[in-house]
Formats: structure tokens, C-alpha cells, sequence
């Protein structure tokens, strides 16, 4: 007798069936397709072109010219390609101007998915006298995935000797409502009302946040200019797509008014540079936003114009750092602080300037009856006062007390009350001491690992009434 029952094997390997297999498949190449397209799309409007062919045309780039074009339109009669490419190989020097140009852009009567821009002067000079050319370009968006724009005839309407050139040089003047044709306009909108109004919550927002990282100093910076109130100027922007890439724009000639109180303390020039970011859902997005050099509209306040002040700092415990940054961060920056504190009493300028950030951002407040004024330096201009503060005075005497250090291992953020005495050099004039309080920004410089001073406030109370001590 068989104790042992037939049975189904139960143990066989669980498979699908065929017809769930292919539909995975399908389902999986839909995927991948409609993957490649989000990626490979592009948003080239017809003012990124233009910006494209003119510095193709004006660079002399033969291979650059060649790139925008449809390749069967180049060899077509008329197109207008060897014309131009002979310019290119006789080296004559070309002038575009493209302002107004996409307002005189509209669909072709003869093909409505071409577009024609029409009216755009050119100004050639060969040897002998200058040539005015009026250009109309005829372009079309070509690509079974990927569409791009691309020239499909760029053809001389008429050409004149340039004994005036009045017209052509009238075109300079940047025509700004057209500027916002350029894909990156919006966003530069945004970052200006960022700005404007202080929202600081908005500005983090319209940052890549990788390319925040690794440009962290022009990013707080930036936020340390929103404590202030800015205006931004955009009507001399530049918008210039960037060379060998299709995703990255600089947008230039941004001016920024800051001010306190109705009173301009700086204006500034910024430059934007702004790439598309994102796998499936791409978005513009900046990647940097740098600060030029400004300059003062407001002559800086220096210690030695103050008026006297006593006032009796109340002593700390010395020695003992108070805050919550951890306890390396802290003996590092107490190290910095004695060598800036030592630096400066010594005179020693290139100690003490070298622990300031080339982008450091100094700012001097002074408040008289509660109300404050602002005045802000650079690191070259503080070097300038500190010169004028180290031959004014032969003595200089630095005391810190209150010493809090807060923050993490790459930032702290210091506060500490400073008194500042100084003996004038000549010995005639009694000496001068102020009491303030001073706060530094100081992280871990990327450039040599050093901690430096990227933001410095020093704030001088003037006329404190002296209260009798209990």
C-alpha cells in the first residue's frame, strides 16, 4: 500500500502569464518613451534663436552658422547660406542687431508652421566703406522628438553703402519689453520680487539647491542684502544664452538700489546665471546669483569721527564662551577672535585683514534716539578705514566681553560687546573710547579650510544716558 499520496507539486516556481508579460512590457516602453521626450523637448522660444544665429553670425563660426541650419535648406537656391559663409571666410567683421526683432516676427503665408522675422539689420565692414543689410530669416521647428528651431532661408531683402549709419546704430538701445521673450525672463520677475519685498522664503525657492551648496557665499550674500530694502533696475538687462549649452541662460546689467529709511546706502550690479533643472519636470532655476562691486553713495563712518561715549561695559566671566555651537567650533573661533582682537591692536594689517572674506560684507550702524543708520563697506574699503584708524591713532586697545558663539561646525554666528579705546598718535587730542555691540558671521572658507568673516555688524549707541548702579 502507497502511504504516500499523489499529490500536486506545489513547490513548481509561481510564473505570470504571457499575456501579463507583454503587457508589462508595453506599459514599460510607453514609460521610456514618453521618459524621453520630457527630457529631450525643448522650450527654445524664437528670441533664444536669434540670440544663437547672432552671435554665430557676428563670432564668424562657420561650424556654428552651420549647426542651425535645416541641412537639405543649405544647399537650396536662394537660401542665402553661401552668401553669408563667404562673409565668414573673408573675415569681415559683422554687427547684428536683434531689439524689436520678434515683434516683427509672424507665420509664413506660404507655410504657416514656418516663421518669418523680418527687418533685421546687419552691418558689414570689408575695406572700404561700411554696408547696411536688412536680413529676413525664415525658420522652422524640425525634430521627430527633440524639435528645435532651425534656419530655412536667411535671406538679404536689400543692402546700401553706410554713409549714415544712424539707423543701424539706433538699434542699440536695448528694447526691454522684448527682453522678456527670453524663456529665463519670468524667473528673473520672481527674483525680483523676491527682493523687493523681502521674501526670503520666495528667494530660497527659486535656487537649484546643489548649485546653492556649492556657491553658498554668493547665496548668503544675497539673503544678507534682503535685511535691507532693494530696488532692482532691469531696464538694461542683457539675456544671453551661454555659449555649448541649450539649458543655461546669464542674465546681466541688473542694477540693485539698496537704501534705509528713503536714504540710498549702495547700488550694486548683479548677475544672474540661470539653468534648467529637474528630471521629468524641468524648470528654470538659479545657479548663481553674484554680487559686482559697489560702490557708496553715503561716506562711511569712521571710529574716529564719533563722538566720545562712557559708558562701563559690565565684565563677563572671562574665558567662558557661551551659545550652543559645539565645543570645537567654539575654541576654533575664539582662536580667530584673539587673532583678529591681537591683529588689530598691533597694527597689523595683513593679519587682520586676512581673516575677512574677499566677499565679506561690513556694516556700521550708529543709533541716535532708537533710530538706526546703516552705512556698508566692502573688505577693500574697511582696509582703507583701518589704514586711516591705524596712523590716526598710536595706541589701540580692543576689550570683548559677553562672548556667545552660536551655530554648527562649518557656521557660527558671534555676538560680543566691544570697547574700543584709542590714544591719538600726535598726543595732543584726549583719547576716544566707544562701547558697542558686534556681531560675525565667520564659516569654514571652501578656497583654503580656514575660518573667515563673511559678515560683520558693529553697532555704536550714541547719547545713552547713565542710569545711577543700584
Amino acid at each position: 500500500m502507497n502511504n504516500f499520496p499523489n499529490t500536486t507539486q506545489n513547490n513548481s516556481k509561481f510564473s505570470l502569464p504571457n499575456s501579463l508579460k507583454w503587457g508589462a512590457i508595453v506599459v514599460l516602453v510607453v514609460i521610456l518613451v514618453v521618459s524621453g521626450i520630457l527630457l529631450s523637448r525643448s522650450s527654445e522660444t524664437p528670441a533664444g534663436f536669434l540670440a544663437k544665429w547672432k552671435n554665430a553670425v557676428e563670432s564668424g563660426n562657420l561650424k556654428s552658422y552651420d549647426a542651425l541650419w535645416v541641412k537639405k535648406a543649405q544647399t537650396q537656391p536662394n537660401s542665402g547660406y553661401l552668401q553669408t559663409a563667404d562673409l565668414f571666410k573673408a573675415k569681415i567683421e559683422i554687427k547684428v542687431r536683434i531689439a524689436n526683432a520678434v515683434n516683427r516676427t509672424r507665420k509664413d503665408p506660404q507655410d504657416p508652421s514656418y516663421l518669418r522675422i523680418e527687418g533685421i539689420p546687419m552691418l558689414l565692414r570689408p575695406d572700404g566703406e561700411p554696408l547696411i543689410q536688412s536680413r529676413t530669416l525664415i525658420i522652422a521647428k524640425i525634430g521627430l522628438i527633440q524639435q528645435r528651431w532651425k534656419l530655412v532661408r536667411d535671406e538679404v531683402v536689400s543692402q546700401d553703402f553706410g554713409s549714415d549709419l544712424s539707423a543701424f546704430e539706433a538699434e542699440v538701445t536695448v528694447d526691454t519689453t522684448t527682453q522678456t521673450n527670453s524663456p529665463v525672463a519670468p524667473l528673473v520677475l520672481q527674483w525680483k520680487k523676491a527682493l523687493e519685498a523681502q521674501d526670503i522664503k520666495k528667494y530660497d525657492s527659486l535656487w537649484d539647491k546643489s548649485a546653492r551648496n556649492k556657491r553658498i557665499d554668493n547665496f548668503r550674500l544675497a539673503r544678507f542684502h534682503m535685511s535691507q530694502d532693494l530696488e532692482v533696475d532691469l531696464s538694461q538687462i542683457e539675456y544671453t544664452p551661454v555659449a555649448h549649452s541649450k539649458t543655461r541662460h546669464v542674465a546681466d546689467n541688473i542694477s540693485v538700489t539698496v537704501s534705509s529709511d528713503g536714504t540710498i546706502i549702495e547700488t550694486h550690479p548683479r548677475t544672474l546665471t540661470i539653468e534648467k533643472k529637474g528630471f521629468f519636470f524641468r524648470r528654470w532655476k538659479l545657479i548663481n546669483d553674484e554680487i559686482g562691486d559697489d560702490y557708496i553713495t553715503t561716506p562711511p563712518i569712521s571710529q574716529q569721527d564719533q563722538p566720545d561715549i562712557d559708558v562701563v561695559p559690565e565684565e563677563s566671566e572671562p574665558g567662558i564662551y557661551n551659545g550652543d555651537a559645539p565645543i570645537d567650533t567654539q575654541l576654533k573661533v575664539g582662536q580667530i577672535l584673539f587673532k583678529w582682537q591681537k591683529a588689530w591692536e598691533e597694527k597689523d594689517l595683513d593679519t587682520y585683514m586676512s581673516i575677512y572674506a574677499e566677499r565679506a560684507l561690513i556694516t556700521r550702524v550708529t543709533v541716535r534716539g532708537g533710530k538706526e543708520t546703516p552705512i556698508y563697506l566692502r573688505k577693500k574699503q574697511l582696509r582703507r578705514n583701518m589704514e586711516k584708524l591705524n596712523a590716526h591713532y598710536g595706541d589701540i586697545q580692543v576689550g570683548i566681553s559677553h562672548l556667545e558663539i552660536n551655530g554648527d561646525r562649518a557656521v557660527a554666528n558671534t555676538t560680543f560687546l566691544q570697547e574700543f579705546k584709542g590714544t591719538p598718535a600726535s598726543g595732543t587730542r584726549p583719547a576716544y573710547r566707544d562701547v558697542g555691540t558686534k556681531e560675525l558671521i565667520l564659516m569654514i572658507d571652501p578656497s583654503d579650510g580656514y575660518w573667515k568673516i563673511y559678515a560683520e555688524t558693529w553697532s555704536l549707541y550714541e547719547d545713552v544716558p547713565k542710569f545711577p548702579k543700584n
